[in-house]
């Protein structure tokens, strides 16, 4: 038992006197390096393509319309054709009758012709008896040439007791102004035809996206309506460049076909494809905001390297970065960048 006592007691000691010398032993600390894992991907020079869609309407084209009007002021006795309608050239539109002071000044220029024309068939009698001088001969000529030209220039003008207004050209009529009975004053539109059914497309745009279209880009259009389930391919012929204070977008127009199965005034939507030029391009997931700048990482011997960028096009998966320290194939991180400092060790998995 004593013997037992005795070694115990020498455990304790060596135990205790382990404890104190390694207490008086200077500590040395271990220095942590954080390591953070990443997901990469390489830069690559590509362009950015980007998919617009907008929406508007089939509208005449403002070159092919003609608005018939009249210079004097017409009755309508009748209409003969329907908004809509195709119409050849030469076909019959309206039936007009002049209004009272056409008439009135109708009925007085053949009232002058016929009085001017006796006036000078007397005095040509009596120039040829000798009662009268070549004078008078003059003066009555110079009366009957004013009243014929008075009375053809209402002629030329279709100005007679009855009217038919034709089509000038062969097209649509897209407008009516007049309707049976009315009276139209000297000037005002009766009706218009689109030439040739000559359509166009009017699209509104954001403001931020009328720099990425271009004049003469390719547009796939198909009717929001469902009216037709054709997709038609028109030109961009005009970017407007005032806002449209009613949808406060950018009125841009699509030229049509000559064939094609859209009617005037219907909606249709347009697909755009807008690409820039080439740059180098990352998934949107590298970047990412830094106070009021951009940053994105990229790895080099083992350590994230932060580099400040600029953007440039983007669409809904990638974005331009513009840094002239950045190459073509540099690995980028994609995922686990929010975490990085600049310098920190890192560990890439795929």
């Amino acid at each position: 038992m004593k013997r037992r006592l005795l070694v115990l007691l020498a455990v304790v000691a060596g135990v205790v006197a382990w404890l104190a010398s390694s207490s008086s032993r200077p500590r040395v600390p271990v220095k942590f390096v954080p390591t953070d894992t990443v997901q990469v991907a390489p830069l690559r020079a590509a362009p950015v393509v980007n998919h617009l869609v907008a929406y508007g309407r089939v509208v005449a084209a403002p070159w092919a319309v003609h608005s018939l009007v009249e210079p004097f002021e017409v009755s309508v006795t009748r209409v003969l054709v329907n908004r809509g309608e195709s119409v050849s050239k030469g076909a019959r539109l309206l039936t007009l009758a002049p209004g009272p002071e056409a008439r009135l000044a109708l009925l007085q220029a053949r009232s002058s012709y016929r009085l001017a024309r006796l006036a000078l068939r007397e005095e040509r009698m009596r120039v040829h008896l000798r009662l009268a001088t070549s004078a008078g001969l003059l003066r009555a000529k110079r009366v009957f040439d004013q009243a014929r030209v008075t009375l053809t220039t209402l002629q030329d003008e279709g100005l007679r007791n009855a009217m038919a207004l034709t089509a000038p050209v062969g097209g649509l009529v897209s407008a009516i102004s007049a309707h049976e009975g009315a009276s139209i004053a000297p000037g005002q539109p009766l009706m218009e035809i689109v030439a040739g059914d000559r359509l166009e497309v009017r699209l509104g745009i954001e403001p931020e996206d009328a720099p990425a279209i271009r004049v003469g880009e390719r547009v796939r259009l198909s009717s929001f309506e469902g009216a037709s389930q054709a997709h038609v391919h028109g030109l961009v012929s005009v970017i407007g460049r005032v806002m449209d204070p009613t949808t406060h977008m950018i009125n841009v127009f699509v030229t049509l076909p000559a064939r094609n199965p859209y009617l005037l005034g219907e909606y249709v939507e347009g697909r755009f494809t807008a690409t820039s030029a080439r740059g180098l391009v990352v998934a949107r997931s590298a970047v990412v905001p830094a106070g009021h700048h951009d940053v994105l990482y990229t790895i080099a011997d083992g350590r994230a390297v932060m580099h400040r960028v600029q953007i440039g096009a983007r669409n809904k998966r990638i974005v331009q970065v513009i840094d002239p320290h950045l190459k073509a194939g540099m690995p980028a991180v994609v995922v686990g960048n929010y975490e990085l400092k600049p310098g920190m060790p890192v560990r890439v998995t795929k």
